[in-house]
């Protein structure tokens, strides 16, 4: 510094003023530096490549080395905080926005600089190279753009490298496991791009790579005429020989290939089709095997099951259905290298000759049964015309016998291999209901419904006796109504149950599963809690634990009862342990002290029964960290209008303000903020307050299959100098309703990431209305209430008016026969009594059928009115039903530049004698007139079934049967009363 001070003095004595040119200096050393710095990066020496470039921070650079250098400290701090175990995430998010920073401004395809396709390839390899993260949806829209990039470059042989580095990558990541396989993670690239990878290959091993990658593409997606290329691609692979690093898959996928989708082969008409070619893929499993031994392959044992699979003989026999009386019998046979299948027909009694053994479950139960061999009652055989080619064979069966009511074992051999399956012919039914320690089973006509009285049951069941898996049987007589009760085993596991029952010569059969939900035996109930979520070292931690037993029914105290105790850290280390006497409150209490050399993270603590080894309890303490409160916070703020948040209409532009201010008050000006953007489907729903309302807490969380959704916009915006920033998106104008979520992220000093998220929704009306009646259920001159309640998007109160209309329902259908004639009414109630399956089939097989003209509901009008829900959002509408029926509520109500907004509701207007409201349902159905009851309260229950004179076995259940009826149902409604 002296020696530059004394050159300026003379040059200013001299009056002259001549700036000294230090450039040159500084240039030389960051070239220097960075020759140094990338030859590091190149031998993947991350940290050292991040340091050398940290020291050009203080050089004078041009703007152009100034952004290289920012972009390599980026690049480079996340692929070495990559390269650790560290779990600590602040590195990762640093780098990314970094990274997403230098290329948020660039929009002309003109400014995409070298610096920009290096951002685009290390943001692609951040998604995707890094093990940890695996996600190649993200990856890819980054590739994407440095594939393009590279494409169009002009260094011819620069390009070709980093293009194929870039395809190699995405292959084959540093990561993969020992059972990847290109695809595996969906990273499949556009045939057009392993294409130009083949194209500008020049050696022998990435032009053998390109065509094994071309070949795994259209493997997976080409269509048939693409397909056509994948033995040719494959073959270049296998060609290149052992030598070739994925030798072994491209043999392996080209086996796979031929036996589960085959050659395309061209036929006569010139159609391409799809044929397997199972000799083929045999030859190359067995090569797999010749020229590698057990343990050079991962794929040695697989292609070894493979071709037995291929070579060994299959005997498969299924019946489809249970056949009523005078059906035709069929039955369904596939095979694989046999040449003739024998089968046999045996009658048999599942009450008798089925016997449950051993640990098999109920899953084999046709294999259980004795067969009376000397019964048989039927033998045939049948050529399977099995050429040899490997090929699977299949046909089904029909008996030119026609088989009486019972029961029968049809059992088929060939080629060493035996197959068997129950042909049950019947008209009757068996219904298994069970709860943990009952079984009921139901014997009815299975036409009808109705009971089958003094019937055969046998129910078995299998259980776990604390050993081992046990059957045991039960035999019962079905009484007048055709019911049987079994008590079963009092036990917590899961049971198989199967049930049978024969009456002359019906048979039925069913299968079931029962479990107790609470042994007898007293639980524990344990909650534990510390004076605060979260310690800092040096601190002590103090815990409290309130004990219950619970016997399935009743919580009790357990008082002076001693429990055992273990404290754990964060690595399963044991901290503390110890016993606690329970006070007369049943609780119990403890603390420790916690020093600078405990791990963070969280601290666990389980418990057991004072000298027993069974756990009865565990739960999370608290986390122990060592942490900075936020510096600052960030809000999201909506529009909002007369004191309410803001709903927008599609097709709205939507504005929102991100706020982002210090703690000890101020804006954090000149920050920047990441946004997130994510769209997904919305509908609206809305539910009524209930009477006990946190029994529904778990029913009233939302849950999205979808997840956040799908991203739409990621924006790094800058806040202003009042710490605030402006994002603004277009919703679509379409028909689906449509919810935001927006995400912004901000890094304070202590790297901790301040994340506040909002969520916007975007409807095409401004309110929706919903209709709850008070009761489902009311009778001919009762009052009946509808509460109303009209809401926005964010089910905040909306005052609405709209017209409510009443209508009495009945379902009503016009049919036109084979001769052209309308059926409706009575005679078509007749003919629907008269069918079982209705409609009829045709007089002849080629002439006309049945065909439906009108099916539908007629409505007639009750009355209509006026209504208008108050600022609440709320109203109520009552009316008088003169008589039974099905009403139907309708509100509509006019929304300025949007359909009309509608909402109904229904009710049921009946008495103990209505048998029919007119209603169209499905199967059978319970409606059930609330959906919360005091214990011992009666409630209205109206079953509802398809057609008249059936029997409904009507029961209420839990851990046990409380209760259960058989309801004889003259018509297709019946209405009756539970006690709760």
């Amino acid at each position: 510094m002296k020696l530059i001070k004394t050159v300026w003095l003379i040059l200013l004595t001299a009056g002259l003023l001549i700036p000294l040119n230090l450039s040159n200096a500084h240039t030389s050393e960051y070239e220097n530096l960075k020759k140094q710095a990338e030859k590091y990066y190149n031998q993947g020496s991350f940290s050292r490549t991040h340091k050398l470039y940290t020291d050009t921070k203080d050089l004078q650079l041009t703007p152009k080395e100034k952004r290289w250098v920012d972009f390599r400290l980026a690049d480079t701090l996340w692929r070495a905080q990559a390269g650790t175990k560290t779990p600590d995430p602040s590195n990762y998010e640093k780098a990314r926005q970094q990274l997403e920073i230098l290329i948020r401004d660039i929009d002309r395809v003109e400014d995409r600089d070298r610096v920009w396709v290096e951002v685009q390839e290390s943001l692609g390899d951040f998604w995707w190279l890094r093990s940890t993260s695996k996600n190649w949806s993200s990856g890819w829209n980054h590739y994407q753009q440095a594939l393009d990039w590279w494409a169009g470059a002009k260094d011819i042989e620069q390009a070709r490298t980093r293009y194929l580095k870039i395809v190699w990558s995405i292959a084959s990541p540093s990561w993969r496991e020992p059972y990847y396989y290109y695809g595996y993670y969906g990273n499949r690239l556009p045939l057009k791009i392993l294409e130009n990878a083949l194209k500008i290959s020049q050696t022998k091993n990435d032009k053998t790579r390109a065509h094994y990658l071309i070949a795994m593409t259209l493997r997976n997606q080409g269509g048939i005429y693409q397909q056509e290329r994948v033995a040719e691609e494959f073959q270049a692979v296998i060609d290149a020989g052992k030598t070739f690093q994925w030798y072994d898959d491209a043999l392996f996928q080209y086996a796979e290939w031929l036996s589960n989708y085959g050659d395309v082969i061209i036929l006569e008409n010139g159609e391409r089709q799809r044929k397997k070619n199972y000799p083929e893929a045999l030859k190359i499993y067995r090569r797999i095997l010749k020229e590698f031994r057990k343990g050079e392959t991962r794929h040695y044992g697989t292609a070894k099951q493979r071709i037995k699979n291929i070579t060994q003989p299959v005997l498969g026999l299924s019946v489809a259905n249970i056949f009523l009386p005078e059906s035709e019998i069929q039955f369904h046979l596939n095979w694989r290298n046999i040449e003739n299948v024998s089968y046999s027909i045996y009658p048999v009694d599942l009450t008798r000759d089925l016997q449950f053994e051993g640990k098999q479950g109920a899953g084999q139960w046709v294999q259980q049964i004795k067969l009376p061999l000397r019964d048989k009652i039927l033998s045939s055989a049948t050529p399977t015309e099995d050429i040899g080619d490997y090929h699977p064979g299949q046909k089904t069966i029909r008996l030119e016998k026609k088989l009486s009511k019972g029961a029968y074992v049809i059992e088929a051999t060939g080629g060493g291999k035996r197959a068997r399956d129950l042909i049950l012919v019947t008209d009757s039914s068996l219904v298994l209901k069970s709860s943990g320690t009952q079984a009921l089973v139901y014997f009815c006509d299975a036409l009808d419904g109705s009971p089958l009285a003094k019937a055969r049951v046998t129910l078995w069941e299998r259980y776990y006796t604390g050993r081992k898996w046990v059957w045991k049987d039960h035999t019962a007589k079905t009484n007048k109504k055709g019911l049987a009760i079994f008590s079963l085993k009092d036990s917590r596991n899961n049971r198989d149950l199967f049930a049978s029952a024969t009456a002359g010569d019906r048979q039925a059969f069913s299968r079931g599963t029962s479990r107790r939900y609470y042994s007898k035996q007293e639980q524990w109930k344990l909650y534990v809690f510390t004076d605060r979520p979260a310690y800092r070292p040096n601190e002590t931690a103090h815990w409290k634990v309130i004990a219950r037993k619970y016997d399935g029914s009743v919580y009790s105290i357990p008082t002076d009862e001693t429990i055992e105790f273990k404290i754990t850290d964060p690595r399963g280390t044991k901290l503390k342990e110890g016993t606690l006497k329970l006070n007369e409150f049943g609780s119990a209490w403890d603390s420790f002290e916690l020093t600078e050399s405990n791990p963070l993270g969280a601290y666990r603590v389980s418990f057991r029964d004072k000298g027993k080894k069974k756990t009865i309890g565990s739960a999370t303490l608290f986390r122990l960290e060592e942490y900075k409160l936020p510096e600052f916070k960030v809000s999201i703020k909506t529009p909002s209008a007369d004191g309410k948040k803001k709903t927008f209409r599609l097709g709205d532009e939507v504005e929102v303000n991100i706020q982002a201010e210090y703690y000890f008050g101020g804006p954090v000006a000149n920050a920047n903020v990441e946004v997130l953007v994510y769209q997904r489907p919305f509908q609206q729903h809305w539910r009524p307050s209930r009477a006990y309302p946190w029994y529904y807490e778990k029913s009233r969380q939302s849950y999205y299959w979808g997840g956040k959704g799908q991203q739409v916009q990621h924006e790094v915006l800058k806040t202003n100098a009042k710490g605030m920033a402006t994002l603004t998106f277009n919703t679509p104008r379409n028909n689906q309703d449509l919810e935001y979520l927006i995400e912004t992220r901000v890094s304070d000093a202590s790297r901790r990431e301040i994340v506040a998220s909002e969520k916007i929704r975007v409807t095409r009306q401004s309110y929706a209305i919903y209709l709850n009646p008070e009761h489902n259920i009311y009778r001919p001159q009762d009052k009946v209430q509808i509460n109303i309640t009209s809401l926005d998007a964010n089910n905040q109160p909306v005052q609405a008016g709209g017209t409510v209309r009443v209508t009495r329902d009945a379902w009503f259908e016009i049919w036109i026969d084979p001769e052209g004639r309308e059926v409706q009414g009575r005679e078509l109630k007749d003919l629907r009594e008269k069918f079982p399956v209705f409609p009829p089939p045709p007089p002849t097989p080629t002439g006309p059928s049945w065909k439906p003209k009108f099916r539908g509901y007629q409505h007639d009008e009750i009355l209509t009115r006026s209504v208008k829900t108050n600022a609440e959002g709320k109203a109520e509408f009552t009316f008088t039903p003169e008589r039974e029926g099905y009403y139907r509520v309708e509100w509509t109500g006019k929304d300025k530049g949007a359909p009309p907004v509608t909402g109904s509701t229904t009710v049921w207007v009946a008495t103990h004698t209505t048998i029919d409201l007119g209603t169209r349902h499905g199967g059978l159905e319970i409606i059930v007139d609330k959906d919360t009851f005091h214990s011992g309260q009666t409630t209205p229950v109206m079953l509802m079934a398809p057609t008249n004179d059936r029997y409904v076995l009507f029961s209420v259940e839990g851990d046990d049967l409380y209760s259960y009826q058989l309801v004889h149902m003259e018509g297709p409604v019946k209405l009756i009363h539970l006690e709760i």
